[in-house]
């Protein structure tokens, strides 16, 4: 080593600490950075990444999130082992506001107004959440409910799902559907190249200065420390610190060795990819939800959903197909997960009504009658559903059915009442 590096490291050792290396962006970080770009300009705006701790997601995600803080809110948030009320709170707190909040509903609702805030003065908020494999399955179906928030027809949050190993069989749950039909895809970080490790760390060594870094970490010793690191950069950085403060422990020495660091590199351990991702619960037999189909007050027909996803609309590629002049081609989506069916509505230009009262999304009770032009469907569900918050609901939801034709007329009146106003 020459003198120059060696008063390098004995500054960075005198001082008590070393001082912070400069982030180098490795290949796989630069390619995760650009998959992540695509995601958050996809109108679903959903995607995974996933790796050991090692890999420098958590570099990576402040890479992300400083750029996107320059046009949207941004909120990055650990996930593990948060309650419903915590998450929510810690959410909303990522996001700048303090609230005293109980209720899982109320917090939900205050997250909506924000989204809807946002939208109209900047880009939707950004939502990276870390550890979402160590998450309970109380606060998964909780995350399920944000990421089915609307604006203006279109999701109110982008989410970025962040683990720190393969998690898709948690997404591939029933329970997880919601956050499944937005999945935009996943990317899994990967480890270093042997090659790609000497280039990384000569990097690192150059922006903190030294101006030879094969003086500092010659060819065999770079090998070394990656066949110990297992080419994740976490651990090489860890180690090559290591490596350095023994040099400094041995007086007279200017250049590592196999010798020198053979106890070092032995110690070291590599990163377990042992998949332990927990599993949800998934409830079995249930009974299928059921839909009867009536016009003008006749039977039609009865649909049993045999699927997670039923796609309503007067297409013949409808998995319920109504041909009729106001039900639009792709009109409205049912997402049944557990024993809740998410009623959705794709932009249909005359609207879906439920119970009277038109919506974009909506999770059905048992005996919700939908609208659909002149067509209503009524919803049998034999499990009922409890957990349904109560919010939103009111005396109107279950007057009788308006007419299509009801429903305009309503509107135009609202309309020349706001005008005369």
């Amino acid at each position: 080593m020459t003198r120059e590096n060696r008063e390098l490291s004995a500054t960075t050792a005198n001082s008590g600490e070393r001082a912070p290396a400069r982030f180098i962006q490795y290949p796989s970080q630069q390619e995760a950075f650009r998959f992540l770009e695509t995601v958050l300009a996809d109108q679903k705006a959903l995607g995974l990444l996933h790796g050991p701790e090692p890999a420098g997601k958590s570099e990576l995600i402040d890479q992300i999130a400083t750029k996107v803080r320059e046009r949207a809110a941004v909120a990055v948030i650990d996930g593990s082992r948060l309650k419903p009320t915590e998450f929510l709170t810690s959410v909303l707190t990522g996001f700048g506001y303090e609230l005293e909040l109980n209720s899982v509903d109320e917090l939900l609702n205050m997250l909506n107004v924000f989204a809807v805030q946002q939208a109209r003065s900047r880009e939707a908020p950004v939502l990276i959440l870390e550890h979402f494999n160590h998450m309970y399955p109380s606060t998964l179906h909780v995350l399920c409910q944000l990421a089915m928030l609307t604006v203006n027809r279109k999701f109110a949050l982008r989410i970025i799902l962040v683990g720190d190993r393969y998690f898709r069989r948690v997404i591939d749950s029933p329970r997880m559907l919601p956050i499944a039909i937005r999945l935009v895809g996943d990317f899994e970080m990967r480890p270093l190249t042997a090659r790609e490790s000497v280039v990384y760390l000569y990097a690192k060594l150059k922006a903190d200065g030294v101006k030879s870094p094969d003086s500092v970490f010659p060819a065999d010793i770079c090998d070394s420390l990656y066949e110990a690191s297992g080419g994740w950069p976490g651990n090489l950085d860890g180690i090559a610190e290591s490596a350095l403060d023994k040099l400094n422990e041995i007086p007279g020495c200017d250049v590592l060795n196999q010798s020198s660091t053979s106890e070092l590199f032995e110690a070291s351990e590599k990163v377990d990819e042992v998949d332990e991702a927990e599993d949800l619960p998934v409830l079995t037999n249930l009974v299928p939800p059921r839909l009867l189909l009536s016009l003008n007050g006749e039977f039609v027909r009865e649909v049993q959903l045999s699927s997670p996803r039923t796609l309503i609309g007067r297409s013949q590629m409808s998995d319920v197909v109504i041909d009729h002049q106001y039900v639009s081609k792709h009109h409205a989506l049912l997402v049944w997960v557990d024993n809740e069916v998410m009623l959705l509505d794709l932009k249909s230009r005359n609207g879906t009504y439920v119970n009277s009262k038109r919506v974009e999304r909506r999770i059905l009770r048992d005996n919700d009658v939908l609208a659909l032009g002149d067509y209503r469907i009524k919803m049998v569900l034999p499990v009922a559903v409890e957990n349904v918050p109560a919010s939103g609901i009111d005396a109107r939801d279950t007057a009788k059915m308006k007419s299509l034709a009801d429903a305009r007329r309503e509107k135009v009146r609202a309309a020349l009442k706001s005008v005369s106003g």
